[in-house]
């Protein structure tokens, strides 16, 4: 996860990532012998992962239309996602031996990654030191003053 120089270097990088993260999660359920944890898990993680594709994917679309086109298929590519994730969870909710609420740890996990990345980066160069670095540099590009 050290040189994401590339979308599919990143997207590879928080997949392979959060299925460690999901495995481990998901062999402990099981080992405590909650698979209705097991199965939230897997669930959350599988829709998690697709929308994180989706969402790679229609920026990347987005980025080859006109303004205008973009902002549409942008909105329409959201609503879908979150429709999707919405009868999901739905179907989780209702259905006797899948634990919800693992569903929903399952369903944070791409963003736990990305946020556990960003701090282990700063944490790497030197944390606020960096932050404050970042802040000047930015002021000489002619940013915030």
């Amino acid at each position: 996860m050290d040189n994401w120089t590339s979308v599919p270097v990143m997207l590879r990088s928080v997949r392979l990532s959060v299925l460690k993260v999901a495995g481990v999660l998901i062999l402990s359920a099981i080992w405590g012998k909650d698979l209705g944890s097991a199965f939230g898990f897997a669930i959350g993680t599988a829709l998690s992962l697709w929308q994180f594709g989706r969402l790679a994917s229609s920026v990347a679309k987005s980025l080859q239309m006109s303004k205008e086109a973009a902002q549409v298929y942008a909105a329409s590519s959201y609503v879908i996602r979150y429709l999707t994730a919405a009868a999901l969870l739905a179907l989780v909710f209702f259905t006797e031996g899948i634990n919800f609420y693992a569903a929903l740890a399952g369903l944070f996990l791409v963003k736990l990654v990305i946020i556990g990345y960003a701090i282990r980066q700063l944490i790497r160069e030197g944390g606020l030191a960096y932050l404050r670095k970042m802040a000047g540099r930015r002021r000489q590009k002619g940013g915030d003053k």
